[in-house]
């Protein structure tokens, strides 16, 4: 696979991250409304996010995935901190098994992709 579409999505996944993490934080109110369902939301941010992680770090998977129930369960709870937000626990559930389904597409991809396409440096 081309190392920049390589790097790409690494990027992009850790803008995501930082997304999720951003939105999870802050005041209700400037939460980005996307569809009338949240859990929708939850799961699709979760699911790509998780998704581009495995397929750009397809080595460092087990890592991820720990990392994706860690961070799901991290941000319920700072919710708490907050004072317009509340993190519960079918919300982390939500979250949780998004990432999980996202890293384990994500690392079938990789597979895939290091089966189907020659590795070929930039430049």
């Amino acid at each position: 696979m081309d190392k920049r579409v390589l790097s790409l999505v690494r990027v992009a996944a850790w803008i995501l991250v930082t997304a999720i993490v951003a939105i999870t934080l802050v005041p209700i109110g400037l939460r980005p409304v996307v569809t009338a369902d949240p859990g929708i939301e939850r799961a699709a941010a979760y699911a790509l996010t998780f998704l581009l992680l495995t397929f750009g770090y397809p080595r460092r998977w087990p890592w991820i995935l720990l990392a994706a129930i860690l961070l799901a369960g991290g941000l319920e709870a700072g919710q708490t901190l907050t004072g317009t937000r509340h993190g519960r626990v079918d919300d982390f559930l939500v979250k949780a098994a998004a990432a999980l389904a996202g890293g384990l597409v994500g690392l079938a991809l990789a597979a895939w992709a290091a089966r189907r396409l020659p590795v070929r440096a930039s430049g």
